[in-house]
Order: structure tokens, then C-alpha cells, then sequence
């Protein structure tokens, strides 16, 4: 390559990452990658907030068995006339009153529907613990794209300096009558090749570079060495049943189950009577021109209300429910039927890629051999131009078909933790304070009153928010 043109591509390289990333200065380890992504990815922290909101669901439950109090004011005027004539006579009543009632009994919905949202509230944990794995997941993919095509950008830069080294020879050589003129073009067209290929190669680590900033939130830096794998299970049979065990995404379905379950009962609570203790306290006013009058009037009430006929609703409710358990019995079959596929493609994959590896470094070593050959060959003049080049161009490949299986197996060892539910931040010992869904859950379960205050719920004028 040409001082000019190397110019131009580093130039180019720089534009596309300075774009849309700031310059990150010193070394990255794959651990605070997953911790940087942990703490600020959005669709993690959306998912986060998403539990939360699903929490709110068992207070709002357990409310069906809470007390029910709230006060009433009434003032008004009124104006008596007998015969289409003012009589005189006015009043301008006024009350209060203060009424409260409690649930003593409704079928068992309250406490059905409290178990139902329980349920709710552990099948979005399993769902946010799914989420972690994908973005832990996404961050090992992009941090190994990163090292790839650094190594790609790598390789492409000396395959251009390499090439360059050959067309000068053979410009040397033609000089001297030793090759043709066809030699001459043969190499300057490789090294063409070469230089486009660079430049590709450059755009797409940009892109990994777009990629790994969107995931992690911190654009890479000198990327370290990934640690090794943790350990995996010892057979595929292993790996399917610690899948099937214990994959969020299995244990969220049959929380989704369990919570339909819940809610045929709650249903079937409508067709049982209701127990209801209720009690007021009163005052009222009666003023006129002559006279004012109080009255203080205090009862208490214990009603049951029987269900008889709802026009058929009640028991299409239930209807509704039993078929909605049906439907996610059916989604747990199809869930444990995906994790299985997941975890014989990853397993799959991962032996794959272990052997491409193998073959690959077998691959390296020939073709290093062979196109020193070649090379020795062409100096006595027993090889073409065109032979030194292809041999370049095998070796080149080789150690890039090296450098992608090795990412590949590395990514498919992560996707198979992932797919069989392994992949967390506490088992990766990434360095960051996992977050505790409960801590939320705790803080809301009885909470009576209150809500965060923020700007949203700041009143906007005395009467309204």
C-alpha cells in the first residue's frame, strides 16, 4: 500500500468510528463489558421497570380485601313558592358524611386473584432473567465481532504490504528481463484487490464498533484476550435436561400456567355470594329563615349479596379462563420444544466450530509452508508471479477462516450457557451488583399508601395534576 492511499483508509476508518463513538483509551476486559451493559442498557432497565409495574398487580389484588373509606360533603339551596308565589321560606341544607366498608367474604376472588398476580409477578422475573441472558449474550458477540475484525483489518494490511513487496519484485525483475509484462499486471491487480478488500474490511469493523456501542453503551477500547470459557455440561443429554429444568423462559411459561390456573378460580368466585360489613357517620343541616336544625345519624350494615343470574357473564368468565389455561399449557410444550432446538443448535455449532478450528490451524500451517515454497520456487524461476500470489491469497484465507472459527466457537460456548438458562452475571462473576427484583417487590407488597414522587406527578394547579 501506498503512503497516499494507507492515508486515505485510516482517514476513512476514523470518520466512520468518530462518527457516531468518542475514543476509549485503555484496555477492556469482556467482565466490565457485561458489567458496563448490566447498569445501562436500556432494554435491560426497561425490562427492569416492566417487573416493577407487574408488582404493582398483587397490592392492587390484595385491595379487594382492604377497607373501602370515603367521605362525602353536600351543600345546596332551595326556595319554596305556593301557587306560583313567593312563600318566603328557604333552606339551604348542608351534610357530611363519613362512610367505610369491608369485604368479609367474595368467593375467594380477592385471595385467587392475589395468587394469580403472584404468579404474574414470577413469571416476569424469569422473563427479565431471560433478557439478562440475551444481553450478556449480545455482549459476547460483539466484543468477539470487534476482536475479529480488528484481526481481519490486521491480516488485510499485511496481505496489502506482502503484495506490494511482490509487485515491486516483479517490477525489479522485469527491469532485468526476467518476467513479463503480464507478471507486472498480475500483481498490480492483486494489489488492487487487496486494497479494496482493505477497505471492507475497515467498514465492517466500524459497523462492529456501531454495534458494540449500542449493546454496551461504551464504545471498545483496546479489547483484551476473552477469559476462558466457563465450564459446560458434559453431553448434549446433560444440557437438554438442565435446560428443560431450568430455563427462564420454561420457568416463565409454567408461571403463566400457574397464574391461569389462579384465575378459574377467581372467575368462578363471581357465582358465590358476597359478605359485606358496612358503616357511615352523618351530619346534616337543614337552615331556613326561622330555624336551623342538626342531625347527627350514625348504621351499620352486614349484607350478603347471592349471585343468581348475570345474563350468562359469570360463567362465560369462566369459560374464557379455562380456555386461556388451555392455551398456555399448549405455550409451555411449544417453549420446551424451542429450548430443546436451541440447545442442540448451540451444542451443535459449538462442536462444529471446534473442529473448523482444528482443521483451520492444520490449514494455517500448510499454507505458511507452502507459500514459502512457492516463494523460493519463483526466485529460481521455476514459479510464476501469479503462484506467489495465489499462495498468498491461500495462506491469507486460511488465517482469516482461523480467526472467524475461533470466534465462532467462542460465541457458540456462550449460546449454549444461554440456552441452557446458565448465562448470569453472578455465574460469570462479572463485577457488578446484580439486581434484586424482590427489593421492589418488598417495598410495594403492603404498602397502604404513597407513590413516587417526580416531576410527572407534581400538581399543575391547586384543583387538578
Amino acid at each position: 500500500m501506498t503512503r497516499r492511499s494507507s492515508k486515505i483508509s485510516a482517514l476513512a476508518l476514523a470518520a466512520a468510528l468518530g462518527g457516531l463513538l468518542p475514543v476509549a483509551a485503555g484496555a477492556q476486559t469482556l467482565e466490565a463489558a457485561m458489567a458496563t451493559a448490566y447498569a445501562s442498557n436500556p432494554t435491560l432497565i426497561a425490562a427492569r421497570a416492566g417487573v416493577k409495574a407487574v408488582d404493582e398487580a398483587v397490592p392492587q389484588a390484595r385491595a379487594g380485601m382492604r377497607p373501602q373509606v370515603d367521605a362525602t360533603a353536600t351543600v345546596g339551596a332551595s326556595r319554596t313558592s305556593i301557587n306560583g308565589a313567593p312563600s318566603g321560606f328557604s333552606t339551604e341544607p348542608r351534610s357530611v358524611a363519613l362512610n367505610a366498608s369491608q369485604v368479609l367474604y367474595d368467593g375467594g376472588r380477592t385471595w385467587n386473584s392475589v395468587d394469580a398476580a403472584i404468579s404474574g409477578v414470577d413469571a416476569a422475573r424469569a422473563r427479565l432473567a431471560d433478557t439478562e441472558q440475551n444481553i450478556l449474550l449480545q455482549v459476547v458477540t460483539q466484543y468477539m465481532n470487534v476482536r475479529r475484525d480488528q484481526e481481519f483489518v490486521k491480516l488485510a494490511q499485511n496481505n496489502v504490504r506482502v503484495i506490494s513487496e511482490q509487485l515491486r519484485a516483479a517490477e525489479d525483475r522485469f527491469a532485468v528481463g526476467e518476467v513479463t509484462r503480464t507478471d507486472v499486471s498480475q500483481a498490480s491487480a492483486r494489489l488492487a484487490q487487496s486494497r479494496a478488500s482493505l477497505a471492507a474490511q475497515e467498514g465492517a469493523l466500524a459497523r462492529s464498533f456501531q454495534a458494540y456501542g449500542r449493546v454496551v453503551g461504551a464504545p471498545p477500547g483496546d479489547l483484551s484476550a476473552p477469559p476462558p470459557v466457563p465450564p459446560l455440561p458434559a453431553t448434549l443429554a446433560d444440557a437438554v435436561q438442565e435446560a428443560l429444568d431450568g430455563h427462564p423462559a420454561v420457568r416463565a411459561a409454567r408461571f403463566d400456567e400457574e397464574q391461569a390456573r389462579f384465575d378459574i378460580a377467581t372467575a368462578q368466585g363471581a357465582l358465590l355470594p358476597t359478605v359485606t360489613l358496612s358503616g357511615s357517620v352523618s351530619y346534616a343541616e337543614d337552615q331556613s329563615a326561622n330555624l336551623s336544625n342538626g342531625i347527627t345519624s350514625g348504621q351499620v350494615q352486614l349484607q350478603a349479596r347471592i349471585p343468581l343470574y348475570q345474563g350468562g357473564a359469570a360463567y362465560a368468565g369462566i369459560r374464557r379462563t379455562q380456555a386461556v389455561r388451555s392455551q398456555r399449557m399448549s405455550q409451555i410444550h411449544e417453549t420446551t420444544r424451542a429450548v430443546q432446538e436451541a440447545v442442540e443448535n448451540a451444542w451443535t455449532d459449538l462442536e462444529t466450530a471446534r473442529i473448523t478450528t482444528r482443521a483451520g490451524r492444520e490449514q494455517v500451517a500448510a499454507a505458511q509452508l507452502a507459500f514459502e515454497g512457492v516463494t523460493e520456487e519463483a526466485k529460481l524461476g521455476s514459479r510464476t508471479t501469479l503462484d506467489v500470489l495465489d499462495a498468498e491469497q491461500e495462506l491469507l484465507n486460511a488465517r482469516s477462516n482461523v480467526v472467524s472459527s475461533e470466534r465462532d466457537e467462542y460465541v457458540a460456548a456462550y449460546a449454549l450457557l444461554s440456552a441452557i438458562g446458565r448465562l448470569s452475571v453472578q455465574g460469570l462473576g462479572v463485577p457488578v451488583e446484580p439486581y434484586d427484583p424482590n427489593e421492589n417487590y418488598v417495598a410495594v407488597n403492603d404498602r397502604f399508601f404513597g407513590f413516587q414522587r417526580d416531576e410527572l406527578t407534581e400538581w399543575k394547579n391547586p384543583l387538578s395534576p
